[in-house]
């Protein structure tokens, strides 16, 4: 969490608890508190969608099928059944967030365009279910006489106090969408949402936290839809439509897509732009005026509203975020040596007979080799030798037509990247692979996701446990950071870097992990002379640690200078594996790759 953050964060709540106090005192009247109640409601179900679609990078145009849910379910059980509405309330949100854990995992393989296509199909259905359910629902005339909302039996007295009760709830869910964006889990999203590949790296279950986030935004949805029925007394199947999903839309995109309060400030706006119109007699051009100002704020604002106040507020306080100087001078002794695990030259792992091939072309051919623990063992080859796609297989990222990849002994072959991770093998890439979307720390705590234990429910809570792990997790990074000499750079954004010190960024995080085994792939792409020493000596600092290497290299002179064991790849097959004094002078070597020269 950075200080500019930490600043913000109860600044913006006093200021929206004060514009909550307050309205109702410059606006008096029924209507000015009933467009304020609206606006309430709906700020609960936009936090929700804010995790989902700006946080997960889920694109659901069907999410107001859940105030759906929420709104029928509360007017069913209390008109038909005579229930308590805040028993009702709560009944609407555990079968929304049901459904949505039923329906999560098959939906979330989807991706943009198709997702959101599916999502809107099942909003429809629940529509079409509405009408034909006359019996239940009451169809198109829907489920009138919708009682004033209590909590059991004990009413909250006139709109006035339903107003206040509405924002209180919507705080409750900013709390929530706060605690979680500050999170391990807040972490995971927005390292989802940058790249997959290396979220699944350092451990990151994809889907687990994609499907957390479908379930919370539909239970914070049922919530809105619940309480904005328990308003209008009232429920039909054009309440909540596909035009409400559209306004929730807007609202995330005008208010913040990343922003847990451009939620909130989003369905203000629109709720008042909304009202405005109508006041002017000009419903007909609601569409027009938001579709303009969703543009406007895309290309003048694309941080929403948010961002923008927190961008005014950073100049005003003095707070901008500047460049700071970097260390340049690792400090070996920030991270402490590898404990327990396997004894030094006992076998780490193990590829058995490996194959890969696409189409026609056999890009690895039944290759087998071993890696010592505590070795530094070297993959190498010319390009298109198969060297990157091997590692991907023992990575998990690509699967294995054939062979065995064993890890202390274990069979890996069939398991995800984040499952391969939880194991102790961190990851490099031969392309940087970094979050932009955040500070270098906290690109570097990504690493500490899977020695951590807090759940969905502790992060929601903020329970102690929560805090002592996230300053546990935020001391780590900082060592990590120490030990390859990127000190100073925090608070810094990794775009920010010399390509060399974002090199060393993936590292630091790949070494936050506390991995047993590091796979790097090609680690001195893009570095110069001076770098590449550099790179050399952390290599060995880190094999120091204990932590067995496994690299993929072009570079010979780093290669042959660090690798206590080398691989030769060629064409896809394996033509030597020994130490590089045998390797370099190989015949099969010397006219497969490294040349007459290599060897003068």
């Amino acid at each position: 969490m950075s200080t500019v953050a930490s600043w913000k964060r109860p600044l913006a709540f006093a200021a929206a608890l004060v514009a909550v106090a307050v309205y109702p005192l410059i606006s008096p009247g029924s209507y000015p508190i009933g467009v304020g109640t609206v606006a309430g409601a709906m700020a609960a179900g936009t936090v929700g969608f804010v995790l989902l679609l700006g946080y997960a990078h889920q694109l659901a145009f069907g999410q107001a099928g859940f105030l759906m849910i929420g709104g029928y379910t509360s007017a069913i059980l209390c008109v038909t059944y005579g229930w308590d509405p805040f028993l009702a309330l709560v009944v609407g949100i555990l079968l929304s967030m049901a459904l949505a854990y039923v329906i999560a995992r098959p939906i979330l393989k989807l991706r943009g365009f198709v997702l959101a296509m599916v999502s809107l199909a099942i909003q429809l259905v629940l529509i079409v279910l509405a009408l034909e359910a006359v019996s239940i629902t009451g169809g198109a005339l829907g489920t009138q006489g919708v009682p004033k909302f209590s909590i059991f039996g004990l009413p909250l007295g006139g709109d006035l106090v339903f107003y206040y009760f509405v924002w209180v709830v919507a705080f409750i869910c900013v709390g929530i969408g706060l605690n979680i964006d500050r999170s391990r889990i807040g972490r995971a999203l927005k390292a989802i949402a940058a790249s997959e590949t290396a979220a699944g790296s350092v451990g990151i279950d994809i889907v687990k936290h994609k499907v957390q986030m479908f379930v919370i935004s539909a239970g914070m949805a049922s919530v809105a839809g619940s309480l904005g029925v328990h308003y209008l007394r009232a429920m039909d199947p054009n309440v909540y439509g596909f035009a409400y999903s559209l306004n929730l839309l807007t609202a995330v995109i005008i208010g913040g897509l990343t922003s847990v309060w451009g939620g909130a400030l989003g369905a203000t706006a629109i709720t008042a732009i909304r009202e405005l119109l109508r006041s002017l007699s000009l419903p007909l051009w609601e569409a027009v005026i938001m579709g303009t100002l969703t543009v406007v704020v895309l290309l003048a604002f694309p941080g929403g509203l948010a961002g923008a106040i927190g961008a005014l507020y950073d100049r005003l306080a003095g707070r901008e975020r500047k460049g700071r100087s970097i260390a340049v001078e690792p400090d070996p002794s920030a991270l402490p040596p590898l404990e327990g695990g396997p004894s030094p030259g006992e076998i780490m792992l193990e590829v058995e007979g490996v194959e890969r091939a696409f189409g026609n072309l056999r890009a690895v051919n039944k290759v087998s080799f071993k890696v010592a623990t505590g070795s530094i063992t070297a993959l190498i080859g010319p390009n298109g030798a198969g060297k990157t796609t091997l590692f991907n297989l023992i990575g998990g990222y690509q699967p294995l037509d054939d062979g065995t990849v064993r890890f202390l002994g274990e069979p890996i072959e069939k398991l995800l990247p984040s499952e391969i991770a939880e194991r102790g093998i961190g990851r490099t890439f031969q392309n940087l692979h970094l979050f932009p979307n955040m500070t270098v720390l906290e690109n570097v705590m990504c690493g500490r996701h899977r020695l951590n234990s807090a759940g969905i429910l502790a992060i929601s809570a903020r329970l102690p446990r929560v805090a002592v792990e996230e300053e546990e997790s935020r001391r780590a990074a900082r060592a990590a950071l120490a030990f390859v000499g990127l000190q100073g750079a925090e608070e810094t954004y990794p775009t920010a870097l010399s390509f060399g010190h974002q090199r060393l960024v993936e590292v630091a995080r790949a070494m936050a992990s506390s991995p047993t085994l590091l796979l790097m792939d090609e680690p001195a792409s893009g570095l110069n002379d001076t770098e590449t020493e550099r790179l050399a000596e952390l290599i060995l600092r880190i094999a120091a640690l204990g932590v067995t290497v496994l690299l993929v290299e072009h570079d010979m002179r780093l290669v042959m200078g660090l690798a206590d064991q080398i691989v030769v790849m060629h064409h896809g097959e394996k033509i030597a594996d020994d130490s590089a004094d045998v390797v370099r002078a190989h015949p099969a070597v010397i006219a497969a790759y490294l040349g007459q020269e290599a060897v003068a």
